[in-house]
C-alpha cells in the first residue's frame, strides 16, 4: 500500500493507464519559407482552439465554465506575438518558435507570486504543448474513449485533458501534481470519482501495476490488492453506497432543526442547464445564479433577449421558488476579453463587479431590463455584488427604476415587487449591516471574499494559505453582525459562499439565525441530513462560546468538537 494525499472521495477499482506526456526534442532550425512556417503555427493553434470548442460543445455546468475560461486564454493575441515574432523576426522554425515563445511568457506569470498567475501558467505550458504536438502530428491517448473502470495515472492532468475524460469509465484519477482546487479535482468531485494526489515518480510506481484499488476519502492506494484489501476497499465503498442511499430520504422535505427552526437550502448556479441538478436534489431555489458564464460563454456582449431567455428558462423551471440572480460579476478572477478590461496590479480591489456596471450603465441596464422582464415567469430577486457604500446601493436602486419606468412605458410585464438585495463581501458592509438593511430586501454572504478581505490574504495564495481562514474570529464576527443587522431591520440573510455547504461551519451559522443557504447541488442533501439533526438552543451556546475566543485554532478545535 502506498500513500498520497485524498482530495476527492470514494472508492475505485480498475486498470491502469498511464497518461505520459511524450519527450519531444525540438530542434532549433533556420526557416527556408517564413510565411509557411507562419501558416503552420496558426492551423495547429486553430486546431487546438478546435479541439477545446468541440469539448465545450460536449460539456455542461463545471465543465463549461472552467472550458469557457481556457478557451478565453487560447484566444488571447498577446499569447502567440511572441512565438510569431520568432517566426519572423529570427526565422525559427515552428516548434522551436512555440517552445521558445512560450516558455517566455509562462517565466513571466511564474515571477509574479500569485497562485491565480501560477495556475495561469500551467494553462500556458498546456497550450503550448497542444500546439507542439499539432506541429508533429503525434498521436495521443483518446481520453474521451477509455475501457470501463479505468484509473488513469499521470504526473499532471490538466484542465483540458480531464476535460475530454470520459467520466462513466474513469474509476479514479491519481498524479504527481495537484491540488485541492485544481480545475482537475473539482471535475473529480463533480462526478464523484476519488482522486489522489502527491505520488513521487508516479509513472516509474505503477509502471507493472495492472490493477489497484483506491481510498480517495484518505489516499490510500492498493497495488494488485490482496483479497483482504479489496474486501477492506469494499466494506468503505459500501457504506458511502448507504450513506447516499440514506440521503434520498432527505429529498423533497423542508429543513428544519430538531426544535422547529425552519431553513432555506438552496443551489447555486453558473449556466441554465445546472438547473437538472437543482431539481434533482429537490433544492428550495436558486440561492445564486453566477450570470457572468453567459458573458464568458459569448464572442460579444450578450443582448437583452439572450439574458432574458436564459433567465426566464431558469425561472420557469423553478417554478415558483426562489432564483436569486447576481448581476455581473466580472474582474477580479474573471476576464472578458471584449470589456477591455485594465490589467490591474491587484485586481481583487479593483475595477470589478458593481464598479464596472456602475461605470457602463447602458451595459448594466440591458442586464436588468432582462431580468425584470424574466420576473414576469417566476420568483426572481436581484442580487448585486461586490457594495462598499451606501452611495453605490442608492445608486443602483436608482438604475433599477429607470428600468422599470422604461418597461412600463413599452407595457411590458414584470413583478412589480421584486426583491433587490445585496452580497456581503467586504467587511465595510458587514459592520454597517443595520444601516444597509434599511435600504435593501436581503442579504447574501458571500464568504470567499470577505474572508480574503477581511484577513488581507488573497485566497489562491499558496505561500500565505495557512492565513486564510474562515475559523479567524473576526470573519465571524462580521458574519454575526451581517446576520444580526438584517434581523433588526426585518430582513432575511442567506449565505452563498463555500461557508454555507461546510458541515463543521453549519452548526455555528444556525446558531447565528441565518435564515437561507446556498451551495453547489451535491451538498445539499447531506446539508439537509445535518441541519435536521442539530439543536438550535445548543448551536446558540456554541455561538455564544466562540464569539469570544482570539486566535483561529482555538475556533476550529470548538467547531470540530461540536456534536449533533
Amino acid at each position: 500500500m502506498i500513500k498520497g494525499k485524498g482530495i476527492s472521495k470514494g472508492v475505485g477499482f480498475g486498470k491502469v493507464l498511464i497518461v505520459e506526456k511524450q519527450d519531444r526534442k525540438i530542434k532549433k532550425e533556420i526557416a527556408e519559407n517564413i510565411e509557411k512556417e507562419l501558416q503552420r503555427f496558426k492551423i495547429a493553434l486553430e486546431e487546438v482552439q478546435k479541439d477545446i470548442e468541440e469539448t465545450m460543445e460536449k460539456s455542461s455546468g463545471t465543465e463549461k465554465e472552467i472550458m469557457t475560461a481556457y478557451l478565453m486564454l487560447v484566444q488571447d493575441p498577446t499569447l502567440t506575438i511572441e512565438t510569431e515574432n520568432l517566426i519572423k523576426n529570427s526565422k525559427y522554425n515552428a516548434e522551436y518558435a512555440t517552445e521558445e515563445g512560450f516558455d517566455k511568457i509562462v517565466k513571466m506569470f511564474e515571477k509574479i507570486e500569485d497562485n491565480y498567475m501560477a495556475e495561469r501558467a500551467r494553462d500556458i505550458k498546456d497550450i503550448k504543448n497542444k500546439i507542439i504536438a499539432k506541429l508533429f502530428n503525434e498521436d495521443n491517448i483518446n481520453l474521451s474513449q477509455l475501457p470501463e473502470k479505468t484509473i488513469i495515472v499521470a504526473k499532471e492532468l490538466t484542465t483540458s485533458d480531464t476535460a475530454k475524460l470520459d467520466f462513466k469509465n474513469v474509476s479514479g484519477i491519481i498524479t504527481e501534481i495537484g491540488g485541492v482546487n485544481s480545475h482537475t479535482a473539482i471535475m473529480a468531485r463533480t462526478h464523484s470519482i476519488p482522486f489522489i494526489t502527491e505520488i513521487y515518480k508516479i509513472t516509474e510506481v505503477f509502471n507493472d501495476v495492472e490493477y489497484i484499488g483506491m481510498n480517495g476519502s484518505n489516499g490510500e492506494i492498493y497495488l494488485n490488492p490482496s483479497k483482504d484489501e479489496e474486501n477492506k476497499l469494499l466494506e468503505i465503498q459500501r457504506k458511502i453506497f448507504e450513506e447516499n442511499n440514506e440521503l434520498e430520504k432527505y429529498k423533497n422535505i423542508e429543513t428544519i432543526t430538531k426544535d422547529g427552526f425552519k431553513v432555506e437550502l438552496l443551489s447555486n448556479i453558473g449556466i441554465p442547464s445546472d438547473i437538472n441538478k437543482v431539481l434533482d436534489c429537490t433544492a428550495e431555489g436558486i440561492g445564486l445564479f453566477r450570470t457572468e458564464f453567459l458573458y464568458m460563454d459569448s464572442k460579444q456582449m450578450p443582448t437583452e433577449e439572450e439574458q432574458f431567455f436564459a433567465y426566464k428558462e431558469v425561472a420557469e423551471k423553478m417554478q415558483g421558488k426562489p432564483v436569486i440572480i447576481r448581476t455581473l460579476d466580472v474582474g477580479g478572477d474573471k476576464e472578458i476579453k471584449y470589456l477591455n478590461l485594465p490589467k490591474e496590479e491587484n485586481p481583487f480591489l479593483g475595477y470589478r463587479a458593481i464598479r464596472l456596471c456602475l461605470d457602463n450603465i447602458e451595459m448594466f441596464k440591458i442586464q436588468i431590463r432582462a431580468i425584470l422582464k424574466a420576473s414576469a415567469y417566476g420568483n426572481v430577486f436581484i442580487m448585486i455584488p461586490m457594495i462598499s457604500s451606501i452611495e453605490e446601493l442608492r445608486r443602483t436602486k436608482e438604475i433599477v427604476e429607470q428600468c422599470k419606468n422604461e418597461l412600463n412605458e413599452k407595457n411590458i410585464p414584470y413583478k412589480k415587487d421584486i426583491k433587490l438585495g445585496i452580497m456581503v463581501e467586504i467587511p465595510s458592509t458587514a459592520i454597517m449591516a443595520e444601516k444597509f438593511a434599511k435600504e435593501c430586501d436581503f442579504f447574501s454572504i458571500g464568504t470567499n471574499d470577505l474572508i480574503q478581505y477581511t484577513v488581507a490574504v488573497e485566497r489562491g495564495n499558496e505561500k500565505i494559505a495557512g492565513l486564510y481562514s474562515k475559523y479567524h474570529p473576526a470573519v465571524i464576527k462580521l458574519i454575526k453582525c451581517t446576520i444580526d443587522g438584517a434581523h433588526k431591520e426585518g430582513i432575511f440573510c442567506g449565505m452563498c459562499g463555500e461557508v454555507a455547504g461546510d458541515s463543521k461551519f453549519i452548526p455555528l451559522l444556525i446558531g447565528m439565525g441565518l435564515d437561507e443557504f446556498s451551495m453547489n447541488s451535491n451538498k445539499v442533501l447531506q446539508t439537509r441530513k445535518l441541519i435536521t439533526q442539530l439543536d438550535r438552543n445548543e448551536c446558540e451556546k456554541l455561538v455564544q462560546e466562540v464569539i469570544n475566543m482570539t486566535s483561529s485554532q482555538e475556533v476550529k478545535d470548538r467547531m470540530e468538537k461540536f456534536k449533533k
